[in-house]
């Protein structure tokens, strides 16, 4: 995974999204064996624009620039990037020191291949804090381009926000609050996001974290995030109900390949396939979700934000939702059984599970269905980071 990440430096979009995916494989709940993904990142990113899975601290959106800044007196773009990872590292090299117990590198250390502003770049772009066309490997120039243009009495437009709060003298390594905000540092951010994801369910969140529970499972489970009003509720209906429908089909397709395995191999894996389709079917909060999901509604919300979905996707999806709603057994559902097989072989071609042996032998059914949450884990986090940084004096 390493090599195939260190040339993906040419669009540090193209470099974070294929960052995520390697992330979203460590995640069960992410897992997308019937390539519906599109559906899952355009409601995370309507709901909760700028997000990311790597996200792990809010004060993040502060110590990345804090660390360019301080490659400042660079010569050269190249020198500037190659001092400012160096500040990136001797940054986790200080959280060390500190024991701080939740940061980039808690792992691997200074010598960890994902940096901070690599996780962060998306973000530091959607909320104003760094120039919305700077890519994090054309920072450096700008970041001359920006100092010469001063000199020679031809401003450009700054590269960091200019209301970014400073960063403390001899930083970083004099930093001493870790991931701990400070009121001003929180304020600065609620503001930032405030001015720039209105309507967002984000935004809703970040005008009054005080709500956010630490231990919401959910966003639908949390009672800051059900008291959103307008679209930012609408879009979290939606996450909700396309959550059941994908616990559905997850449900089926574990049960399929179970059975396949079974049937080509003798041996019953280990794992109760059939009872995860039995608890899907049981749970009378499924099946209400999608009688009561308007699909028309949200395909043509989802094609509003992410006009790439494919046509065969929005079939798939609007049959599969009829038939989990149907009152053939999920067991004995072949029209259903049917397309979920298909679906997996177009997406995986020779790597199907249904089709490649080797991938089947090494099959373990799932033990449970965690449900998808759109990168709610990483928000909520995020936004309890803002509420203790607000408490503080």
């Amino acid at each position: 995974m390493t090599s195939l990440i260190s040339w993906l430096d040419a669009s540090s979009a193209e470099t974070n999204r294929m960052r995520e995916l390697i992330r979203l494989f460590e995640m069960p709940e992410s897992i997308d064996d019937l390539a519906l993904g599109q559906f899952r990142e355009t409601i995370s990113n309507s709901l909760f624009p700028g997000t990311s899975v790597l996200h792990v601290a809010a004060r993040y959106l502060l110590l990345i620039p804090w660390c360019f800044q301080s490659a400042g007196q660079a010569k050269t773009g190249e020198q500037l990037g190659a001092w400012a990872e160096q500040a990136e590292r001797r940054l986790i090299r200080r959280f060390q020191e500190l024991d701080v117990l939740r940061f980039i590198g808690s792992s691997a250390g200074d010598r960890v291949a994902q940096l901070p502003s690599a996780a962060y770049w998306s973000a530091l772009r959607a909320w104003g804090i760094v120039r919305s066309d700077v890519e994090r490997n054309s920072i450096g120039d700008a970041m001359i381009d920006e100092a010469a243009g001063r000199r020679d009495g031809m401003p450009q437009d700054p590269v960091w926000n200019p209301g970014l709060p400073p960063a403390p003298a001899g930083f970083p390594g004099t930093e001493e609050h870790g991931i701990d905000l400070g009121r001003a540092e929180a304020e600065w951010i609620r503001d930032r996001i405030l001015a720039t994801e209105s309507g967002t369910l984000l935004a809703h969140l970040v005008a009054k974290p005080q709500l956010i529970l630490k231990t919401s499972p959910t966003p639908w489970a949390d009672p800051a995030a059900i008291s959103a009003t307008g679209g930012a509720s609408e879009w979290l209906q939606h996450a909700e109900a396309y959550s059941a429908f994908q616990h559905g089909l997850d449900a089926v397709y574990s049960y399929l390949v179970t059975a396949e395995a079974t049937r080509r191999f003798g041996a019953e894996p280990e794992g109760d396939t059939t009872n995860l389709l039995e608890q899907w079917r049981a749970d009378d909060r499924y099946r209400r979700l999608l009688h009561d999901w308007d699909v028309d509604e949200f395909i043509v919300r989802a094609k509003r934000v992410n006009p790439r979905i494919q046509p065969h996707s929005v079939t798939f999806l609007t049959r599969a939702v009829k038939e989990l709603l149907s009152d053939t057994d999920l067991a004995a559902n072949n029209v259903l059984h049917t397309m979920v097989q298909e679906r997996e072989k177009r997406a995986k071609g020779a790597n199907s599970r249904f089709t490649n042996e080797r991938r089947l032998r090494a099959w373990v059914p799932p033990v449970r269905i965690s449900p998808q949450t759109f990168r709610w884990i990483q928000v909520r986090n995020m936004m309890v980071d803002l509420k203790e940084g607000l408490a503080r004096a």
